[in-house]
């Protein structure tokens, strides 16, 4: 046996670490480097007392190693990497890559947590591709993808942008037609891997290898000397096919992540601007963070696609190459694209409906009247036997709608205290109610008792929110009323421009409370007055259907009919809307 294959003892990790190092000892310049020599040195002595099966560390990103030892033998990789010498870079590079394709690394790597050692090499192998090496540029795309595609890693967020980021630059601005393929040809491999994980919801998924004779058959074919695309093609397939064979446990599916149905993550653009914006699943949804940030890639591929060139440079080649690998790899994306890309019409639904009652349920209002209970109410009564998926959406929106006080008045106010207009309001809280209480006892259901508690827990959340932005908002117009007692015309200028907000605040009144201008006290009986009208009328229509004597009798009573036969015929007439057709 070698010596080189004895480097590094025989733990997995140190077979890897031990022939790499010695090498960076090699290619090293003694005086320049002498703080790295000394730390592979201290690295190698570590690792031959290490043993080959040792107990695993859930917080260690190396196989075997503690948290502590893994920072310490990685610290050298990290040292060659930020030393912007290409002779010990390529070995530490080579290293990565094989750390990667022999699953030796493991766990989530995020650009939110920086101080990880993980993430600090995979950021210093996307910049040391600024070297200037055809070699070393290579090295950086064969490590990358191998970071991307090992399926025991998460490379997310920040830190996944980064890499795009930096094979972006490399396609563009790489010192040769061959590297820039290789560049585009990692890249579209690496939007296969990521959303054939998304599609699927697990890193433990069957991914096909990109042809990149296809991705070359429109444009760049200006790049292709020689044997170019033979060696791409063999390029990415070894990386593949290197961390194909991982044994071990790959890792453990991603917790859902959902704040309030809206999922958010920062990062930046694919180019060097700064994405501020919030990253919008569609509102009411639950996604994976696999699923995260494939939403995070789409949406900067697309606005990198649609950068406009400035007035001082307009035929910028370069922005133009970057839009058009952007759209090429859109179309990459959409090709290969499954179920994910089609299956949350739900999810869709919701998220234009809450814009309709958000901005335009003034002018919407009978429409929202017929499609709230279809959309909404028929999935939140659903008790004994819901889609999990489905009625967590809807009340993650619900949730919504109870945090905006507006909203839940013009919805009491326009539907419950309307008499040809269903009761929303009462049916939201009802819905909710049933909801919190759980399936009946003795009830069959399709439920586990995770996700029962999961219902109960925010249903109440949304009846908390909903008495929360009541009494906010009665607390607001008794102020109102207040401040308005003083004066007469003043009081009424005031009430109107506190209790009707203007278009310019993006919020249009529903209902006009002040029918008389006096006190707000008024306001709320005649409101109550309404209701009390309403519920009286559904009372009587109830009994009329059962039986029409006893239903005219009550209606009568209410003084909701008059006495005589015209004035019968005449409300039968007329108010046919919930009326058995039959008994009329």
């Amino acid at each position: 046996m070698s010596a080189s294959q004895t480097l590094g003892g025989p733990s997995r990790c140190g077979r890897v670490l031990g022939p790499s190092l010695d090498k960076i000892i090699k290619n090293a310049a003694w005086r320049k480097h002498s703080h790295l020599v000394s730390s592979c040195k201290s690295v190698l002595d570590k690792l031959e007392t290490l043993p080959d099966a040792a107990l695993p560390d859930p917080s260690s990103p190396l196989l075997g190693l503690s948290s502590s030892d893994a920072d310490f033998v990685l610290n050298p990789i990290l040292l060659a990497l930020d030393s912007n010498y290409a002779k010990v870079a390529d070995p530490a590079l080579e290293c990565v890559f094989k750390l990667f394709s022999a699953g030796v690394v493991r766990g989530e790597i995020d650009g939110k947590i920086s101080d990880s050692i993980m993430y600090k090499i995979v950021d210093s192998v996307c910049k040391v591709g600024g070297i200037g090496e055809e070699s070393v540029e290579l090295a950086v795309l064969r490590a990358l993808l191998s970071a991307v595609r090992c399926p025991c890693v998460l490379i997310r967020g920040d830190c996944l942008l980064q890499v795009v980021r930096t094979l972006y630059n490399i396609y563009l601005g790489g010192l040769n037609g061959t590297n820039q393929i290789c560049a585009k040809s990692v890249l579209a491999q690496i939007m296969l891997i990521i959303f054939s994980r998304a599609d699927e919801d697990s890193m433990d998924v069957s991914i096909t290898t990109v042809s990149v004779s296809e991705l070359l058959e429109f444009t760049d074919k200006n790049l292709n000397e020689g044997n170019s695309i033979y060696f791409c093609q063999n390029f990415v397939s070894e990386v593949m096919s290197a961390s194909e064979g991982v044994p071990d446990l790959k890792l453990s599916q991603p917790v859902p992540v959902s704040q309030n149905g809206e999922s958010k993550d920062e990062g930046e653009e694919i180019g060097s601007e700064k994405m501020k914006d919030e990253v919008e699943l569609c509102p009411g949804g639950i996604s994976s963070k696999i699923r995260e940030d494939g939403f995070i890639v789409f949406k900067n591929l697309c606005k990198l696609s649609m950068k406009f060139s400035s007035q001082e440079n307009p035929e910028d080649q370069v922005l133009l190459r970057g839009k058009t690998l952007s759209l090429e790899l859109l179309k990459v994306i959409m090709d290969d694209g499954g179920s994910i890309w089609c299956s949350n019409e739900r999810q869709l639904q919701c998220s234009i409906f809450m814009s309709l009652l958000t901005k335009y349920r003034s002018g919407l209002k009978a429409e929202i009247g017929i499609f709230f209970p279809m959309l909404i109410l028929r999935v939140l009564e659903n008790v004994l036997q819901p889609s999990f998926l489905q009625k967590m959406t809807i009340l993650n929106m619900l949730e919504k709608i109870a945090g905006d006080s507006q909203i839940i008045i013009d919805i009491f106010v326009n539907y419950d205290c309307d008499v040809d207009s269903p009761n929303i309001f009462e049916r939201i809280v009802n819905g909710l109610l049933k909801t919190a209480l759980g399936p009946p006892p003795g009830s069959t259901t399709t439920l586990s008792a995770v996700q029962d508690i999961t219902f109960r827990h925010e249903s109440v959340k949304c009846l908390v929110g909903i008495i929360k932005s009541m009494g906010a908002w009665m607390d607001q117009q008794l102020k109102i009323g207040d401040s308005d007692l003083p004066s007469g015309s003043e009081s009424e200028t005031s009430a109107e421009s506190h209790l009707t907000p203007s278009a310019e605040d993006g919020v249009v009144p529903d209902y006009e409370l002040h029918l008389e201008l006096n006190s707000e006290l008024s306001d709320s009986a005649t409101l109550e007055q309404r209701r009390a009208y309403k519920i009286e009328l559904q009372k009587g229509v109830q009994l009329f259907n059962k039986k029409p004597s006893k239903g005219i009798e009550f209606l009568i009573k209410t003084k909701k009919v008059g006495n005589s036969p015209e004035e019968v015929a005449s409300f039968l007439k007329k108010n046919t809307a919930g009326l058995n057709e039959t008994m009329i």
